[in-house]
């Protein structure tokens, strides 16, 4: 390593690291967190087990309050009194394979950082196990460490890429994209939490019968195999053994079709829903949930 990649590292890790917080939010372990605006820290949601939190740096310590969480995208949303510095962020359009970054992290007194590259990146937003959509699949294998959740992932010019998080997919350490946390932080400060549209059903892909797939062109649907009492689908007669063809003007073959209809924006809405019963294709009007 030169001498001159080796200086930009350490004033990498020293200048973002004034944005970098130690996080006590209940949990059996701390966390860190990173200064989104002067007196906003976004960190991990699975670390926040408690309304009062306490954010630490440089030894000092500051109480925060809990104004949003989800374990959809394992984010959550602290506010200060006082006024840190915030980081600079970055969308990532630029971002390739290959490229270096660090991960920094505050699981003491002090700022930690670890080095490597940008080993996997997907464009294509993607699903949560939950549900939750995240812009794109973000990866380094920069090593990660107990406290390291809730930390950035920074490129060269000292910009913040995403968050660390274990909390999404199991055994794997992902980076939540900026542009994910822009989206999740509009919505705390708008409702508190993420708003999300739902049908109350759970269901399961099956494939359809000979008869369904000539008469509907279609050749996989989804199974309800639970209705959610008072729910929107059972107010609009859907019933346990049924199977879902469309909603709306799409078609749903699988979950993630299901889940990217359900954004925020349709909660409220009312959307046909077509679904196969007993030998008949049969299309019932719901107005989707929001929670």
């Amino acid at each position: 390593m030169s001498v001159e990649l080796s200086e930009t590292l350490s004033n990498i890790v020293e200048n973002t690291g004034k944005s970098v917080v130690r996080v006590e939010g209940g949990g059996r372990r701390s966390a860190s967190g990173i200064v989104w605006s002067p007196k906003q820290v976004v960190t991990v949601a699975h670390a926040i087990q408690r309304e009062d939190v306490t954010v630490s740096i440089d030894g000092k310590d500051f109480k925060a309050r809990l104004k949003g969480r989800d374990e959809n995208t394992d984010l959550a949303l602290l506010e200060l009194d006082e006024a840190l510095a915030p980081a600079t962020f970055d969308d990532g359009a630029g971002l390739k394979v290959g490229q270096l970054a660090l991960r920094l992290a505050r699981p003491g007194e002090t700022v930690r950082a670890t080095s490597g590259i940008v080993s996997a990146l997907a464009r294509k937003s993607w699903r949560t196990p939950r549900g939750a959509e995240v812009d794109f699949y973000l990866e380094s294998d920069a090593d990660y460490s107990s406290g390291f959740g809730g930390g950035p992932l920074v490129d060269l010019q000292g910009r913040v890429l995403g968050l660390t998080s274990t909390g999404v997919l199991r055994s794997v350490v992902l980076t939540i994209p900026t542009k994910t946390i822009r989206r999740v932080v509009a919505q705390f400060e708008a409702h508190g939490k993420v708003r999300r549209s739902h049908l109350g059903l759970q269901l399961q892909p099956v494939q359809l019968p000979d008869a369904v797939r000539v008469s509907t062109g279609e050749e996989i649907g989804l199974l309800v195999t639970s209705v959610e009492k008072d729910g929107p689908a059972d107010k609009a007669g859907i019933q346990y053994g049924d199977t879902v063809l469309h909603l709306g003007d799409d078609s749903v073959k699988t979950l993630q079709d299901l889940y990217r209809y359900l954004r925020a924006d349709n909660a409220d809405k009312q959307v046909p829903l077509r679904f196969f019963r007993n030998g008949q294709v049969n299309t019932s009007q719901v107005t989707l949930g929001g929670r």
